[in-house]
């Protein structure tokens, strides 16, 4: 009887440390359990600054060709007239010269440049005054220049539109801009 006693809390021992492990078991599948629910379930929140800026961008996919490096600025396309450089400078208080320089690809029948010289109001240039000027018979370029008197103080640029024709009538023009000066 007294073994029969002995081997009951023998099992007993036995079943507590049987159950013990077996608790141990279960405590650790359901750690990992739940390790693996958290990461399935984890989210992660990214916020990004706000331009302050008041601009927007617009990102579009195009295709394009692209520009030769050597050309410089896009412009757009013409058959004949390559660039328009046009500058402007500061002769007196009161007089200021403007020159655009055309050049074309090939020969035209004509190359007629017409000044504006601009004066800012604000935010946009306002034309104050202009003037045309031609060279013809058969060029590839031309240098043409003009004086504005009675200039008061202010910021001012220089626009000229160059317009070529061929010997077939074809007519087509490009727009240059100088940069600004302030006269003062």
């Amino acid at each position: 009887m007294c073994q029969m006693k002995k081997l009951k809390k023998l099992q007993k021992v036995y079943n507590t440390i049987e159950m013990g492990e077996l608790m141990k078991k279960k405590r650790k599948y359901i750690l990992i359990v739940m390790v693996c629910v958290l990461f399935m379930f984890q989210s992660l929140t990214v916020y990004a600054e706000e331009n302050s800026n008041t601009e927007w961008y617009e990102m579009v996919e195009e295709e394009f060709e692209p520009v030769d490096e050597n050309v410089g600025d896009i412009a757009p396309y013409t058959q004949y007239i390559v660039d328009v450089q046009t500058t402007i400078a500061k002769i007196s208080s009161t007089k200021v010269g403007l020159r655009a320089d055309v050049y074309c690809a090939s020969t035209v029948r004509s190359i007629t440049v017409t000044f504006y010289l601009q004066k800012k109001s604000g935010s946009t240039w306002v034309n104050v005054s202009s003037g045309t000027s031609s060279a013809s018979t058969n060029v590839s370029s031309a240098a043409k220049q003009a004086t504005v008197s009675g200039v008061s103080s202010g910021t001012y640029r220089a626009k000229s539109v160059a317009t070529v024709c061929d010997k077939y009538g074809y007519v087509e023009t490009l727009t240059g801009y100088s940069g600004a000066i302030t006269i003062s």
